[in-house]
């Protein structure tokens, strides 16, 4: 009874906590975007009725993953497919080298599972630089732009100026799919063909000031200040952000550095017994296993706490 309550500790529980982690994460996300989303509408639905214009976000229906494959750059037909055979290939090959090396299944199983889902992660994680660094372009182009308008220059001699001198090379060859494609398609059109490419709600508002103060027939470089200094206003406060959680982050490596120190004085103290238990038998070697499990399982709980976005 004791080693079935055991097992269920080391195991089921791990597990659980694993999943239900990345799926309240991925939750929270996704809500958060929706909420965007319906306030960007709601606010366009004002606009319809004022000025007789849609501004309206169109829907993506594509699958999920798809899209999360598209803002990652693999855009390519049957991407989705290929990348679910890739995560399955790369977990099952892993999880036959711990089975290889260590003879567990127990060990090996949870291992393919958990390396089965490291590609997402890693998905995920250049989703977010290519948006870190469209943003980073989108800023500079909204204050060659602003600046430009407010010295007498048109908008689309300034957007057509701001944008081919932008450092940032995906955010020209985002932005390129507008000049190539407004005159052809139309400039919502085109709009929405770059939200398909890079995922920012700071591009979404950058649409919606343009569409507004184009079709109100005003000038609008003064709705292009204030939106100009609202980013800069994000960036500061996401850098303070950024450095005070960056404490947090380096206090869990010293508390693991500690406990590596702390274990191999022990082992050295013992003689090597503490060695010669989690690595030489079977039975410490599935303790170790789910020991570093819960430990990378406190790390990602402790990155998605202090991953704050402003």
């Amino acid at each position: 009874m004791a080693e079935s309550g055991a097992f269920f500790i080391l195991t089921i529980v791990p597990i659980v906590l694993i999943a239900s982690g990345l799926l309240f994460y991925q939750y929270f996300l996704t809500a958060k975007r929706s909420k965007i989303i319906k306030l960007f509408n709601a606010h366009s639905d004002s606009i319809i009725e004022d000025n007789k214009h849609t501004y309206v976000l169109e829907k993506d229906s594509s699958f999920w993953l798809t899209k999360q494959l598209a803002f990652a750059g693999f855009a390519m037909n049957n991407a989705t497919t290929i990348f679910v055979l890739s995560c399955l290939t790369f977990g099952l090959s892993i999880g036959i080298l711990f089975f290889t090396l260590t003879g567990s299944m127990l060990i090996s199983s949870v291992t393919s599972i958990i390396m089965s889902c490291l590609p997402y992660l890693i998905i995920k994680n250049l989703v977010s630089k290519r948006q870190q660094e469209f943003n980073a372009g989108l800023k500079n182009i909204i204050d060659k732009v602003t600046s430009m308008m407010r010295s007498g220059v048109g908008f689309e001699h300034a957007m057509y100026k701001s944008i081919s001198t932008s450092k940032s090379e995906f955010t020209r060859k985002t932005f390129n799919i507008y000049l190539s494609e407004k005159d052809i398609i139309g400039e919502d059109r085109a709009f929405q063909k770059m939200f398909k490419v890079v995922e920012s709600k700071e591009f979404r508002i950058f649409y919606l000031v343009l569409s507004i103060g184009k079709n109100s027939g005003g000038k609008f470089s003064n709705t292009l200040e204030k939106l100009r200094k609202t980013l800069h206003s994000q960036h500061e406060i996401t850098q303070e952000i950024i450095s005070s959680t960056k404490e947090i982050k380096i206090g869990s490596y010293m508390i693991i550095a500690i406990l590596i120190f702390i274990y191999k004085m022990l082992d050295s103290s013992l003689k090597g017994v503490l060695n010669e238990h989690f690595f030489g038998s079977e039975d410490g070697q599935i303790q170790m296993f789910f020991i570093v499990l819960w430990v990378a399982l406190g790390i990602l709980i402790n990155s998605l706490i202090s991953k704050i976005k402003a």
